[in-house]
């Protein structure tokens, strides 16, 4: 295994303070060059109550929950300044731990700032209700408390924007955190707590734990000191955490897998489609949970569509991620890559066609590249078509009305989002009614802003991230019924 010349080291952040790992460290080797770029605490159960402990005493006794929302919001907005004063650390570490090519990674981070400062301003607004139409003796309030101490675990493949999408909405609205990032990609949400406690976040208010999932993970889900789980990653992993329920009932926000659809009609700017299908599954080599990997395309334009999309495709360069020329950078693991690889080799055994040329240079030993893929001629029995490849593979099946496109594209056990492509606003708003996923968008893709909750139908996830409802979820709603003079006596 190489060893790169600038190995970053990181503890675990707990109480504000550096705590060293007693079972040692994981290595994370840079998926586009094999080269070990940093080195993580391995998590074990006692090290995570010690951080759940900090944030139960920080929530119980301590400041934050106590602060107004109008002083969160000001630290919260501190903490979005730092965070873009230190971009490009933070995009450094996102292409190497990642491999994110380099305006993905820097996309991201503006991401990171947006969100956070759209939390600080949210910590303002968590308004209630007041009823007094009950009588001139009664009257009740609404208020939404926070729900107390949350265990946020944040995957790979996203690791500092969807840390972005829990941990500033949880600490607007009053709550303590606890983080577990992936075991492979920890460095931003380590750096970015850091620089939350420079901005004023109390110590113990927020807290990382990095390591596997069992034990960390699976230590927050079942300990009675955690309030809410708020999980990103597999339907599979999805539904542990709600078996760990079984222990103790808890809050849980899931954001799960995906198999979106986008619908091309034949009415659709041809030009415009093709740059959203694109974007939707090669961002991110694919590792997108609302990735478009499944297009939908109406027949009597396939052909044409097809072909030049094809062209498209094969023209995508595969590459260095720092290289900010490049569109793809490697897959987030060799083991990862071989797992996308068996898919597309089960489909064309299953009679679908590769639909590009693309081919990649000669692969370096130890680096997990793939290239874009596009498989024509996919029907609904193939599991390519049903199951979550999680890579930069685009399946294309075809259709012949609006019937048809609507059940082909819930055709799948997922709902976390899609897209519709067509001049014809009637079909748009018609399928975008029809189709059961969180989110639809009308000739655009990925469009997501801080402002839109973010979630899933079906086995894509319970809950929603981002925007109002983003905060809603991290607090708990109270009923104070007021009586101003004595009820006559029932008995």
């Amino acid at each position: 295994m190489v060893v790169s010349e600038s190995v970053r080291q990181h503890a675990h952040v707990i109480g504000g303070r550096d705590v060293q790992p007693e079972d040692g460290y994981i290595s994370r080797v840079n998926p586009a060059t094999g080269e070990v770029v940093a080195m993580y605490a391995n998590g074990t159960v006692e090290e995570t109550l010690s951080a759940i402990a900090a944030a139960r005493n920080e929530f119980d006794s301590g400041t934050w929950p106590q602060l107004s929302g109008t002083q969160r919001s000001r630290i919260l907005q501190r903490w979005s300044d730092l965070i873009e004063a230190h971009a490009e650390t933070l995009v450094r570490i996102e292409i190497e731990e990642g491999g994110k090519p380099a305006r993905v990674a820097r996309g991201d981070i503006e991401g990171v700032v947006a969100l956070t400062s759209y939390a600080a301003a949210l910590a303002q607004n968590l308004t209630g209700e007041s009823h007094t139409d009950f009588g001139s003796d009664l009257q009740a309030m609404v208020v939404h408390e926070p729900v107390g101490v949350v265990g946020a675990i944040v995957p790979w493949n996203f690791p500092s924007i969807i840390f972005a999408q829990k941990v500033p909405f949880a600490l607007a609205a009053g709550c303590t955190v606890v983080v577990k990032p992936s075991e492979m990609t920890s460095g931003t949400a380590i750096e970015m707590t850091r620089l939350g406690h420079e901005a004023g976040i109390p110590a113990s208010a927020l807290n990382v734990v990095t390591g596997y999932g069992v034990p960390v993970g699976d230590t927050l889900v079942r300990s009675e000191d955690v309030d809410m789980i708020s999980f990103t990653g597999s339907t599979r992993t999805g539904l542990q955490v709600l078996k760990g329920q079984e222990v103790n009932f808890k809050r849980v926000s899931l954001e799960l897998g995906g198999k979106s659809a986008a619908i091309v009609f034949a009415d659709a700017n041809i030009d415009a489609a093709i740059d959203g299908v694109l974007f939707s599954i090669y961002m991110n080599q694919g590792q997108v949970c609302c990735a478009g990997s499944r297009l939908l395309v109406e027949d009597s334009i396939g052909d044409e569509f097809l072909a030049r999309l094809a062209d498209r495709v094969n023209q995508l360069s595969v590459g260095d991620p720092a290289d900010a020329s490049v569109d793809l950078g490697p897959l987030i693991s060799e083991q990862h890559r071989d797992l996308v690889a068996g898919f597309v080799d089960r489909a064309v055994q299953d009679g679908a066609s590769l639909g590009t040329t693309n081919a990649l240079p000669e692969v370096p030993q130890g680096t997990a590249f793939y290239p874009p893929v596009v498989l024509n001629g996919v029907t609904p029995d193939m599991p390519v078509f049903r199951d979550e490849v999680f890579g930069p593979v685009l399946t294309t099946t075809r259709f012949t009305s609006v019937d048809e496109a609507v059940e082909l594209a819930n055709m799948s056990q997922y709902g976390l989002a899609g897209s519709v492509w067509t001049t014809n606003i009637d079909t748009a708003l018609t399928v975008a009614r029809r189709v059961r996923t969180g989110t639809i968008e009308i000739n655009t893709s990925l469009e997501g802003q801080p402002q839109l909750p973010f979630g899933g139908y079906k086995i894509s996830g319970i809950g929603r991230e981002k925007g109002a409802e983003g905060l809603r979820e991290f607090t708990e709603t109270k009923t104070i019924g007021i009586r101003t003079t004595p009820r006559t006596p029932f008995f």
